[in-house]
């Protein structure tokens, strides 16, 4: 079923005669470009993309079952939606009440001469089409050649820094837009900061470091984190007084992988992982969801938290990234994204998730 189709379906479903989609995650699919600019309108009979001269010669070049309009000061958008809204005599249109300012919203109550509803689109990307899990397993790709390219240029002496700035060449060389998200690496006691972006910090000899990082490629996200070991002389993994703390960590995350399938609640998945690192006697110190769904965002619902309880279906794609932080000593996070499959779950990397120490061939 294409986009259009099950949009339709959907109005038809929320009794809405259209719907203005404002948003640059929910209208990327319809655009063909990641932009914040401009509108799309949907209708039960019609489709519209409402961009300026900046986009409108791209964009008209590439859409198809599209009405393409102008935005101009000739041609302004209350203007333009609302001799839409007369044509087509739509009463009730959606927008995007989470995605829209309160100021935007109320200008548009006092000037769209149609009766307003606040709606989500965001469920509808949930489910994610084959052409949306071929680009975010090529991102994927990039991200794994990149965890194998960047535990080789690990070493003592280099700025956290110095590694984001190499890991973000190394992945818009493979054919990355640009990261996902702010890269973070987190050496030695900064481990403990789920989210320690990169910094000035030297990487010392025998400190674990944690790399989180991911690659935008054809609009759509990868995200991944590795745990390694930056050894000094004659150092062996085992030796590190976190080395436990690792082995906890990735028993967690093949839990909750070994629970992924169709029809399962999300908050089982994330009690899987939990449960290992509470046994443990480390539930205080994981203090984040187990995961969340990725796509167009990086990050994206339903999420593998306790509270969540979308059941999963075939065609989701959700990080699993379980992790033990401890103040003063460091931390260990591992994640992977995995696709849900009709029978269970598959993982989208193949680096190997044992503690890997840098520099080695």
């Amino acid at each position: 079923m294409d986009l259009l189709t099950t949009l339709r379906g959907w109005l038809a479903d929320e009794n809405l005669d259209g719907v203005l989609i404002a948003s640059r995650q929910n209208k990327q699919p319809h655009l063909g470009i990641s932009t914040g600019s401009g509108y799309v309108l949907v209708t039960r009979t019609s489709a519209h993309i409402l961009v300026d001269f900046r986009y409108y010669n791209d964009i008209a070049a590439r859409a198809t079952n599209y009405q393409m309009h102008l935005l101009s000061a000739e041609n302004p958008f209350t203007q333009t939606v609302n001799r839409l809204i007369a044509d087509e005599q739509l009463a009730t249109l959606g927008f995007e009440g989470e995605h829209v300012s309160w100021q935007t919203g109320t200008q548009w109550r006092e000037t769209l001469n149609t009766t307003l509803r606040s709606i989500s689109l965001d469920p509808l990307r949930q489910i994610k089409t084959a052409d949306d899990i071929a680009r975010i397993r090529a991102a994927c790709q990039i991200a794994d050649r990149a965890a194998q390219h960047i535990r080789h240029f690990i070493r003592p002496g280099l700025r956290e820094r110095e590694v984001a700035a190499e890991l973000e060449w190394f992945m818009k060389q493979q054919g990355a837009e640009k990261p996902s998200f702010d890269t973070i690496v987190a050496s030695g006691p900064r481990g403990a900061l789920p989210h320690g972006k990169a910094s000035d910090k030297v990487i010392m000899p025998g400190e674990m470091v944690t790399l989180d990082f991911g690659a935008q490629h054809q609009g759509f996200c990868s995200d991944m984190t590795r745990t390694f070991l930056v050894a000094g002389h004659g150092q062996k993994p085992e030796d590190h007084p976190l080395y436990p703390v690792y082995q906890i960590v990735l028993e967690a995350q093949r839990a909750a992988i070994g629970a992924i399938r169709p029809g399962i609640p999300c908050n089982q998945v994330d009690a899987a992982a939990r449960t290992v690192i509470a046994r443990a006697g480390y539930g205080p110190q994981f203090g984040h969801n187990t995961g969340h769904a990725i796509g167009i965002d990086v990050h994206e619902n339903p999420r593998f938290s306790p509270t969540d309880t979308t059941l999963l279906q075939p065609g989701m794609l959700l990080t699993v990234e379980p992790g033990i932080y401890l103040e003063g000593l460091g931390g260990v996070r591992i994640e992977d994204i995995i696709l849900v499959t009709e029978t269970g779950a598959e993982v989208l990397y193949t680096m190997d998730k044992t503690l890997l120490t840098t520099g080695e061939n």
